[in-house]
């Protein structure tokens, strides 16, 4: 969101992501520890994302209105993500997000990206799979959001975990809460409304942050006939340095 910008000038100097001052981030941060998110307001603007749009439309409509998923820098290189990802002011912020949150240093580190395209029937086994992430702070822009029906809207749980010491006790809470059986008790728990639960429901134009590591969170799914697109921005992963991670990652890809 520009203000205080001339407007004939507005062209030339329209900032990728503002530079956004210590109040508004304290606010983002106390918003994030309080209700589980914080929200970066008007920070994208519209003609950045007219033109990711129509990048997910094409890949969508070549999948046959079907699911897609680009993980990692690669597949969307050229896209405004990368543009997002190698702003200063985005970069900034994110590693304040990250020292503010968890009192050490932010890591010398690139994001890790992922652009999802909830669309069809495939998109719908996409929903309300609850986890936690693998980063500690995720920064989620939303690109097309449907705004009838069934709108594949953010949903969090309440309480955060802690950072864990070693990657063997984040896999030990993974392994926990990725199985049919814990799945399918979180989702009644929810349907049948006894467990408490944060819906967010997300505006194109801004920036969701949250700690994706520590907090559970899964999306409602979206009706078949429309998209649903996110742009996620992971930034610190606290157990990159593990040999057991290293193993298991060298294992899985051969």
């Amino acid at each position: 969101m520009l203000s205080n910008v001339p407007n004939d000038v507005s062209s030339m100097v329209r900032p990728v992501f503002p530079v956004l001052s210590d109040t508004v981030l304290g606010g983002i941060i106390s918003d994030m520890n309080r209700r589980g998110y914080g929200v970066a307001t008007g920070c994208i603007d519209p003609e950045d994302l007219a033109l990711l749009r129509g990048f997910i439309e094409r890949k969508v409509a070549d999948a046959g209105g079907e699911y897609v998923v680009f993980s990692g820098r690669d597949d969307t290189r050229g896209t405004f993500m990368e543009t997002l990802a190698n702003a200063p002011a985005f970069q900034a912020t994110c590693r304040k997000l990250y020292e503010a949150g968890t009192g050490r240093v932010a890591p010398e580190s690139t994001f890790y990206q992922v652009l999802r395209c909830l669309s069809g029937r495939s998109g719908a086994r996409h929903a309300f799979l609850f986890h936690y992430d693998s980063f500690v702070l995720t920064a989620l822009m939303p690109v097309i959001m449907p705004t009838e029906g069934q709108k594949g809207d953010l949903i969090m749980l309440p309480g955060m975990r802690r950072i864990r010491k070693t990657y063997i006790g984040n896999l030990i809470d993974k392994v926990f809460l990725d199985n049919r059986i814990t799945q399918a008790i979180i989702k009644k728990l929810i349907f049948s409304g006894k467990m408490n639960y944060t819906k967010v429901s997300m505006v194109p134009g801004n920036i969701y942050f949250f700690w994706g590591y520590r907090i559970i969170h899964a999306n409602e799914p979206c009706d078949y006939d429309k998209i649903r697109a996110t742009a996620l921005f992971h930034y610190g992963n606290p157990h990159a340095g593990s040999w057991l991670r290293r193993i298991m990652r060298r294992t899985a890809s051969a």
